[in-house]
């Protein structure tokens, strides 16, 4: 999966946190997010995210 990091970071930094998984995939979804950074966002866990470092610590378990 090749997400824009730029996009991401543009998304994610804009985001009132904290956030659940579900406000987080609504709320990105409304500013545009691709479909790739979408595909990533809806595997994420079930959980409160608490800034965008979050997020991408947890989208970054899945390249491992």
């Amino acid at each position: 999966m090749n997400i824009d990091p730029g996009r991401m970071d543009q998304v994610l930094n804009a985001l009132p946190y904290p956030l659940n998984k579900t406000k987080l995939i609504e709320m990105a979804r409304q500013m545009g997010a691709p479909d790739q950074m979408m595909s990533a966002l809806n595997r994420l866990p079930d959980k409160t995210f608490n800034s965008a470092q979050d997020v991408k610590g947890a989208l970054g378990s899945f390249k491992k």
